[in-house]
């Protein structure tokens, strides 16, 4: 069996059984093609729930040729919805929960069901004004990074660490080896399919494998070593039905742990980073198998997503944000590679972000010189991973920061996103950076930034993109520096 065959075959648990006669017609009709100019809007919910839909949509028309609506529709992160935190904030679905698709899941409907916008059905009040103004509608289901405090029912969903201990926030999140977390997302997609007149749907997970969290390789470098997940029950069977020795696994986690938390405490090994990193793995392999263990159930967990969409309507578009810190990690590049995603999914977002991108960067090298690049200063490590990830050209690690990334890096990133799909029919929806929130003192857009990365991710074989990352944060003027780029190039 190949990969992609494999990847095809959905291993987990309740609630994935699909029907073999629509099965075989999702299988046979390909994935689907969506015209390949798509510009595509993400909003939160809260301009969307009680704000002047035309005024919005036609601003968006207007300024930037906008065709397809990526709204939050289920979220219980406030900035997704649009509100500021308060105590009492809930979130949630921001359409209806139809209930006769939700089965084998803890979550009732009091947990589904946002109450912050009263009894407005988001979704249902969307679509067909956007149709007016020629805009499909795509709910973006992003899984959150924080358990909801609110809803208890969550709990039982999340990941758990070597400790033992329920996470309740990155790195850990629902766990897509938990039964109950799959048959909640398999109804959840199920209900958007069969209720709503939707354009497509699109799912982002902001997560990697516990292996590289506890060596701190992400973009938010102060991860915890400590949260390595998931050891639930549900994760620990499946690996020793893969022949993982899990207690084996514990032990090589808690040796990272120390390593790291020692590294932070400046206390260099006596071989060095590199070489005590490598001797960790080659002593417990099993953290490696571990770490393997976390990236096929994701990827199980979205090829079940997606079949079970293709069963009910095989062609509606189904594709995945990926996550912004491919752009940093060769390591979590080997974990998401391109050409393995074709076989679930339709559409790619990959996060271009080129001004935050720098802050984000120095963030990721900051991490990682608490493990394997700990023997490196910043700046030659910065310079070893511009080698490494083919970004010649950018800027040193002193400037990385203010200076952001350059146009030229979305041209590269969405080469490479387009040549790891080639000969199927995905297609790459780069997300372009337009006021993604940025510290201060570090890269700014300007309309003239953002018209050179929309014409740079042409340049790079887009098939078409997503303005990103949220509607209500982005300033006018730069929204229409990407009208005006689109315009120069006649795709509106």
């Amino acid at each position: 069996m190949n990969r992609r065959e494999f990847l095809k075959l959905s291993a987990v648990g309740a609630g994935a059984a699909l029907a073999a006669e629509p099965l075989l017609q999702a299988q046979s009709a390909g994935p689907a093609t969506p015209k390949p100019t798509l510009i595509g809007m993400p909003i939160s919910i809260a301009p969307l729930a009680h704000g002047d839909l035309d005024a919005l949509f036609g601003d968006m028309r207007e300024r930037a040729g906008v065709t397809a609506l990526f709204p939050f529709a289920y979220t219980h992160e406030p900035h997704r919805t649009g509100v500021p935190p308060s105590a009492g904030y809930h979130g949630g679905n921001y359409g209806l929960p139809h209930m006769q698709y939700y089965h084998d899941t803890p979550l009732t409907e009091a947990d589904m069901r946002a109450p912050e916008f009263g009894d407005v059905d988001v979704l249902a009040r969307v679509i067909p004004a956007a149709k007016q103004h020629g805009i499909a509608v795509y709910p973006f289901i992003l899984e959150d990074n924080a358990r909801p405090s609110t809803v208890p029912h969550w709990e039982t969903l999340y990941t758990v660490d070597h400790h033992g201990r329920r996470s309740d926030r990155q790195p850990g999140g629902p766990c897509h080896n938990n039964p109950g977390y799959l048959a909640f997302t398999l109804g959840l997609v199920e209900d958007y399919v069969r209720s709503y007149d939707i354009g497509g749907l699109m799912w982002g997970s902001e997560r990697q494998s516990g292996l590289l969290n506890t060596l701190s390789l992400s973009q938010s470098s102060n991860v915890d070593p400590g949260r390595t997940t998931c050891f639930c029950d549900f994760c620990q069977q499946k690996g020793r039905d893969r022949g993982i020795d899990v207690e084996r696994a514990r032990r090589g986690f808690d040796a990272l742990e120390q390593l790291v938390r020692a590294s932070r405490a400046g206390q260099r090994p006596r071989d060095g980073f590199f070489t005590a990193t490598w001797r960790l793995l080659l002593a417990y392999p099993e953290v490696l198998a571990w770490g393997s263990l976390w990236v096929d159930s994701r990827h199980e967990f979205q090829t079940a997503v997606y079949r079970h969409v293709k069963a009910i309507n095989p062609a509606l578009p189904v594709g995945w944000h990926v996550w912004h810190n491919l752009s940093f990690s060769p390591f979590q590049r080997a974990e998401e590679d391109y050409t393995g995603m074709t076989a679930y999914a339709d559409f790619l977002r990959p996060a271009l972000y080129n001004h935050v991108a720098g802050e984000r960067f120095a963030s990721f090298v900051r991490g990682a010189r608490n493990t394997v690049w700990g023997d490196l200063p910043p700046e030659a490590e910065l310079q070893v991973l511009y080698q490494q990830l083919d970004y010649a050209g950018e800027a040193p690690y002193d400037r990385l920061a203010a200076t952001g990334l350059s146009a030229d890096y979305v041209a590269r990133e969405t080469r490479r996103a387009v040549d790891g799909v080639a000969g199927d029919a995905t297609r790459i929806w780069p997300g372009i950076d337009i006021d993604v929130p940025a510290p201060p003192g570090t890269s700014q857009c300007t309309p003239e930034s953002v018209s050179a990365a929309v014409k740079a991710a042409f340049r790079g074989g887009a098939h078409g993109i997503i303005l990103s990352r949220n509607y209500t944060e982005m300033k006018p003027e730069n929204l229409s520096g990407a009208g005006a780029a689109l315009r120069e190039l006649g795709l509106r």
